[in-house]
């Protein structure tokens, strides 16, 4: 059986995103026409290109579903009265597609305005739960604990 990653990302893009860019992003989630181009990544030797973020479907191996959204932030928009672009991305994604789909996931930060944390992946296998975390010179992979290490807060209001 092979192991699955649940990628969580919710990043802020700049207001004045470069058209190939949006363009590409739009392909990649589902909503929009294929560029003639891609830069994302060498989508040849991953043997060609696909929706790597693509939503709207229950996901493969986890609970929920995957989804994709890029809308503006019209609620609150910068200093200068633009508004940025608000994406979420939740996506399942395999094993052997993981390496190429975190050399999108670090092609789409450059462009990103979020510093700090921006999301997470969730290992099928073993469990293990890894923040993403921008800064500026990319983003690094920190683990949230050893598996079976939990420090439990209770949180009830039943």
């Amino acid at each position: 059986m092979s192991d699955h990653y649940d990628l969580f990302l919710a990043v802020d893009l700049p207001p004045d995103l470069p058209e190939p860019v949006l363009l590409e992003l739009r392909w990649l989630l589902g909503e929009g026409e294929m560029p003639p181009e891609l830069k994302s990544t060498d989508w040849e030797s991953w043997g060609g290109p696909w929706q790597a973020f693509g939503g709207g479907s229950a996901s493969h191996s986890f609970d929920g579903a995957d989804v994709s959204l890029l809308v503006r932030a019209v609620g609150r928009p910068n200093p200068d009265g633009s508004e940025p672009w608000a994406l979420t991305v939740r996506a399942c994604v395999h094993e052997d597609d993981f390496g190429v789909t975190m050399d999108v996931v670090g092609w789409l930060l450059r462009f990103a305005t979020t510093q700090g944390w921006v999301g997470f992946v969730r290992d099928s296998g073993l469990g293990r739960i890894q923040h993403l975390v921008r800064h500026e010179d990319g983003f690094d992979l920190v683990d949230v604990r050893p598996v079976g290490q939990h420090k439990r807060v209770p949180w009830s209001s039943w």
